[in-house]
């Protein structure tokens, strides 16, 4: 039996509240396929208000990696739509430019977003060591966003995004002497940015930051332990609580030596118990940690390698259509 032919058999069966959340909750490239079923599924797939609906009920979370580069290309991996190339993005001329990126999603405007961050190391002129610019899909140029204070070194890592911000751990200041870590938040709506203090007592260096919960979260090894915050009410730097602080000198590791590596990579949902991964060396593959809370007592397995979990990045499938896209052919 033929899509159209289903459609004309169940529709009439079912009313358009029914039918519209039994779609909403089926994964994207299926629900791409029964825009053919008829006109007036194709029409209610298509809406911007069930594309919300839809992106609100997924909850898939796969690894997908994020290109840089000068020239910016949104693609809609579950679509197979693409956008247009965005306009050239230029700086000034400056000598050693390093550029970060960071991509988020923008609900008020349902526009993706770019965010460059360009760090020139040998400028003359302060204010010109750090400029940050603002592309959204189908946009025409690139913008400044102001208020972007003068960074030190690039973060380590593209922004993380959560409601509507991009975030990033940051060295600010003129030079080390001077300098501070803090959170950088760029709001996506308004394109502004704000920093936000971290937990007492971190030190400049080895801070990452991530999502964890649906609250932001930063973690920082100090060589005998590693500590966990997580931001309870997001923009309070004041709403700040300590997770986890495991001690792993009983599992005769050394993450000080070069190359080494611990990090924080799961939580349990009654929070008793979180994996961690750690390797001695880049050759080395990676081993589990397994930590107990409650007893405080962990757990390493060497049998369990984690070697592909080095670099992720989360996205959730939508069937958002992009401004000023193209449908790409299929190979």
């Amino acid at each position: 039996m033929s899509l159209s032919q289903l459609g004309k058999l169940w529709s009439p069966l079912l009313c358009n509240e029914i039918i519209k959340e039994i779609l909403s909750r089926l994964p994207v490239k299926p629900l791409i396929q029964f825009k053919c079923v008829c006109k007036e599924w194709n029409s209610l797939i298509s809406e911007p208000y069930f594309i919300k609906l839809h992106l609100s009920k997924s909850a898939a979370k796969d690894d997908f990696e994020v290109p840089e580069g000068y020239c910016v290309c949104l693609w809609n991996k579950a679509t197979r739509v693409i956008s247009r190339e965005s306009p050239t993005l230029s700086f000034s001329p400056g000598i050693g430019r390093r550029i970060m990126f960071g991509f988020g999603y923008d609900p008020s405007s349902d526009k993706y977003k770019v965010v460059a961050i360009a760090l020139t190391m040998l400028s003359l002129d302060v204010s010109e060591k750090t400029k940050m610019k603002v592309y959204g899909a189908g946009d025409s140029s690139w913008r400044n966003l102001k208020g972007f204070p003068v960074l030190w070194t690039l973060p380590k890592v593209g922004g993380v995004y959560l409601s509507g911000t991009l975030n990033w751990v940051v060295i600010i200041g003129k030079e080390t002497i001077h300098s501070e870590i803090v959170i950088i938040s760029v709001d996506l709506e308004k394109e502004t940015c704000i920093s936000l203090f971290l937990p007492d007592d971190f030190c400049i260096f080895d801070t990452n930051i991530g999502v964890f919960r649906d609250s932001l979260c930063v973690w920082q090894d100090r060589n005998t332990n590693l500590g966990l915050w997580q931001m309870r009410k997001f923009g309070d730097d004041k709403s700040w609580i300590q997770l986890i602080n495991f001690s792993y000198l009983h599992l005769n590791i050394c993450p000080y030596e070069e190359k080494s590596m611990i990090l924080p990579l799961c939580m349990s949902n009654n929070g008793d118990f979180f994996m961690l991964k750690f390797t001695r060396n880049a050759d080395d593959e990676y081993q589990t940690i397994l930590y107990n809370q409650r007893d405080g007592k962990s757990q390493m397995f060497d049998s369990l390698s984690l070697n592909y979990v080095r670099s992720n990045l989360y996205h959730v499938l939508t069937c958002i259509l992009l401004l000023g896209c193209e449908l790409l052919l299929e190979m």
